[in-house]
């Protein structure tokens, strides 16, 4: 594919590295030539330095016989000017990001189609929302919807009391399963014969009913019924919006006095705190010890580190923050960080998924890019249509986790069959995708 990367912040390197390594044909636009001058030094891409939403810097970036534009500058109206721009010169597909409190309810996460612009895409409100379901979760680290929320798969640490035993002897509920662990930094998919151990990182996936059932037998906490949050921005509202609705008790800490003021007009079910969330006599005047769950989720990384330490040490049982710098999250988790979720990240994932074959419809990056969870259409004649799946013969580090048919999402055994049309979340290894989509892919009618 022909893709223009508008914007190389941190979401546009990585997306560099990313389509770099699966082969397609990138240019990188940017107007500060510092930013162009590293990604000619670190990626093997063309470059251009401009005004991303100039007619005449598109032009010269070729966005006419581009495949895919994606505009990710730091700012929301350069990114929709850009991409519109492109399209109306003949981009085949565009992507905006526009993480501004303007955007959030307009987009609530994604929106296709706004003002002319195939996806655009607030991160932000993306990760509020991910947050408000690890604090509805039994002590899930993350929580990820799959299949129109039809399947969950979740991220826990493991507890000892699991430990030891082959995974084909745990009783786990109805309709969930082991999709994958991680093991001394490395992602594996296992069989019925691994054992899991203390110390290790496993991934659930199964049905919402059945999955908070699966939690229970790897952590004792609940539901967060008071939640603190730590900063009252994109983030802080979106998640505050998706708790709400099930009862749960919230307070935001706001250091700026006129965004306080205004939460506090517009959200009369909201406590709102003006204050600094690093004062730790701050956080023991509200009483920081009887929530459940504190999230630090402003934009200063720094600031959602020092707010999760302290809280944590405050007596708070789980602890969440917001890492601009998504490599900067294992060391978060070192620190003691529950939770620990990039922007980045999520609109990677997002814009990742058009850069691949149309038929993957969803796709998130695990483990730093060691392992992918694909939803993906099974096309017609397709290599794994009409088979058991026992006999598949599928790749190493490749798990079937579910499929999806017509309304019907089923955590499969080995008698199911995949047929032609069915959507399937597939678990699989990074070297293991490109033979994935190759088994999925159909051949024309005819």
């Amino acid at each position: 594919m022909y893709i223009v990367v508008i914007g190389l912040g941190e979401v546009g390197r990585y997306l560099l590295g990313v389509m770099q390594h699966e082969g397609h044909d990138v240019i990188a636009v940017d107007r500060d030539p510092a930013a162009v001058a590293y990604a000619e030094e670190h990626f093997d891409v063309a470059t251009l330095v401009g005004y991303g939403a100039s007619q005449d810097i598109l032009d010269k970036a070729g966005v006419a016989n581009a495949d895919l534009v994606v505009a990710v500058s730091d700012h929301d109206e350069v990114n929709l000017i850009a991409a519109l721009a492109a399209k109306q010169l003949g981009a085949d597909q565009v992507i905006a990001r526009a993480q501004g409190n303007e955007w959030a309810r307009w987009t609530e996460g994604i929106r296709y189609g706004l003002l002319g612009v195939d996806v655009v895409i607030n991160p932000r409100v993306l990760v509020g929302q991910e947050l408000g379901r690890v604090a509805r979760s039994h002590g899930a680290v993350d929580v990820i919807d799959l299949a129109e929320d039809r399947i969950e798969l979740v991220q826990m640490q493991m507890t000892s009391r699991m430990a030891n035993k082959p995974l084909a002897k745990l009783q786990l509920p109805p309709d969930t399963l082991i999709a994958a662990y991680v093991r001394d930094d490395e992602l594996v998919v296992p069989g019925g014969a691994d054992v899991l151990l203390p110390g290790d990182t496993v991934y659930l996936l199964g049905r919402p009913e059945s999955i908070l059932q699966a939690e229970d037998m790897f952590s004792t906490k609940r539901e967060a019924r008071r939640i603190a949050i730590v900063g009252g921005g994109v983030i802080g509202q979106a998640l505050a919006r998706q708790v709400l609705p099930h009862g749960a008790k919230v307070t935001i800490i706001e250091r700026d006095p006129k965004v306080a003021e205004e939460l506090a007009a517009a959200h009369p079910d909201i406590t709102v705190v003006l204050g600094d969330g690093t004062d730790d006599q701050l956080l023991k005047e509200i009483e920081i010890d009887h929530f459940d769950l504190c999230a630090c989720v402003t934009q200063e990384d720094e600031v959602n580190l020092m707010a999760a330490l302290i809280a944590k040490r405050g007596g708070v049982p789980r602890t969440a923050a917001i890492v601009q710098r998504a490599d900067y999250g294992p060391i978060y988790r070192q620190l003691g960080i529950d939770i620990v979720l990039s922007p980045r990240t999520v609109a990677s994932d997002h814009v990742l998924r058009f850069a691949r074959k149309s038929h993957i419809h969803s796709l998130h990056v695990l483990e730093g890019g060691d392992a992918e969870v694909i939803e993906i259409t099974a096309g017609f004649g397709c290599g794994v249509a009409g088979k058991p799946l026992r006999r598949l013969g599928l790749p190493k580090g490749t798990l079937i986790a579910a499929i999806v048919r017509g309304e019907d999402a089923v955590v499969p055994r080995g008698d199911d069959t995949i047929q032609s049309g069915d959507r399937v979340i597939v678990m699989a290894t990074a070297e293991a995708r490109p033979s994935i989509e190759r088994l999925f892919r159909g051949r024309r009618k005819g």
